[in-house]
């Protein structure tokens, strides 16, 4: 389990001893040593050491996620295909925005812990379009920065550093004509020792793509997504969302959703997870030729970890803002 993961679960194995302080999720530079008195020097200078030889290309992938989708009612009107509709070559500039943010409650002491939004500004490219819709596409990020949020402690400064080892990062992946998305592969050439973390948070804020009916559908038309996913790679969760149409105007069309969060009891690490749930919303604005729409989310999730009789109230909240031009 990689850094960022890893800390949202450290406790299901750790919440039957001690307290312990907790561990910032952000990936941040390590502080810089005090400046030691002068030394005299020496008679002979030593050999300069080797430059460090650079790191070799980092790629994570992503699985995709099994989505049922069922449509509730067809709306009332003249129905239309409701579909992703890029075309080969087309470009996008994309800003794509993420919070993270966890509580933990443990014998009536709660802790929390907000991380600075994540900002990544890139162009998104349509690579291919196949016969069945399915369009291969690749973000290249231009330019990263962090926003401030209220109640998060996390130096802002030092966190554009982190975030600027993502220097070159290119999201690639594809998407089918109602949503169904393959793998994500996120590939930076050049990284540097922050890349690894900052990476690892990317992965789990990236916002996924919202799914659609593949019957045609008018104004007011409903249907229910089912998504079979993993929590920081390990809890298994079910997220139902119901979206409903809104409205359309022209080649525009607006979405809104709302997200059920629940799962089993499950044994982790060796402590027990039970009472997970969890709600959310979405908006959507899909406009016909555009790979990316603009879209925003937000998910929260809560589970109960509990070991050796004790037991540790955990709530994880996810957002996402993706803005198109």
């Amino acid at each position: 389990m990689t850094r960022v993961s890893f800390l949202l679960l450290a406790a299901l194995v750790a919440c039957g001893g001690n307290k312990a302080k907790p561990t910032n999720l952000a990936p941040l530079p390590a502080d810089q040593p005090v400046a030691e008195a002068p030394k005299p020097e020496p008679e002979k200078a030593p050999e300069p050491a080797p430059p460090a030889a650079p790191m070799p290309p980092l790629e994570v992938k992503v699985p995709s996620t099994t989505v049922a989708v069922k449509l509730v009612s067809p709306g009332k009107g003249k129905r239309a295909p409701l579909r992703y509709t890029a075309t080969a070559g087309g470009k996008q500039q994309v800003e794509v925005a993420m919070d993270f943010s966890s509580k933990t409650t443990i014998d009536g002491e709660t802790q929390e812990q907000t991380v600075p939004t994540v900002v990544l500004v890139g162009q998104a490219e349509t690579k291919t379009v196949g016969a069945d819709g399915k369009a291969e596409y690749a973000l290249a990020i231009s330019s990263t920065d962090a926003r401030e949020v209220t109640g998060s402690q996390v130096p802002l400064d030092k966190f554009k550093i982190a975030l600027a080892s993502l220097s070159g990062l290119v999201i690639g992946g594809s998407i089918g004509p109602h949503g169904a998305a393959g793998d994500v592969t996120l590939r930076i050439e050049k990284p540097d020792d922050l890349s690894p973390g900052a990476i690892d948070l990317i992965r789990l804020t990236l916002p996924a793509w919202p799914v659609l009916p593949t019957e045609p559908v008018a104004v007011g038309a409903k249907w229910q997504a089912t998504t079979s996913a993993k929590l920081a790679d390990k809890l298994d969760v079910t997220q139902v969302t119901d979206y409903e149409l809104v409205g359309r105007k022209g080649t525009t069309w607006t979405i809104k959703g709302k997200t059920k969060v629940s799962g089993k009891d499950q044994d982790i690490g060796g402590g027990k997870i039970s009472n997970i749930t969890g709600t959310g919303t979405s908006a959507i604005t899909l406009a016909d030729g555009s790979l990316y729409p603009t879209h925003t989310s937000t998910l929260e999730t809560n589970f109960v970890a509990s070991e050796g009789g004790k037991a540790m109230q955990f709530a994880i909240k996810v957002g996402g803002a993706v803005t198109t031009k």
